[in-house]
């Protein structure tokens, strides 16, 4: 029998409360991430930019991309991956 790596998943967000397009936070092992619900699909990426932290879940979405609130970096939210 085959087991699954994840014997004890942890329930990030609720899909009926993610607004579309709309960053949220989640808190999971004590590692800050956003999620991102677009259309019918999910992303979840690690929730501070990479510049000086500020938690992603506090940006916008603007066309394609997770802009941090702070200091407007971009990340394409499908990847993770900046423009």
């Amino acid at each position: 029998m085959r087991q699954t790596p994840f014997r004890n998943p942890t329930i990030m967000a609720n899909w009926s409360e993610l607004n579309d397009r709309e960053p949220a936070y989640a808190l999971v092992a004590r590692v800050d991430l956003v999620v991102i619900r677009y259309d019918d699909e999910v992303s979840v990426m690690y929730g501070r930019c990479h510049h000086p932290g500020a938690l992603l879940a506090h940006g916008f979405i603007d066309g394609p991309n997770l802009i941090c609130g702070v200091h407007y970096w971009d990340y394409r939210y499908e990847s993770g991956v900046s423009e």
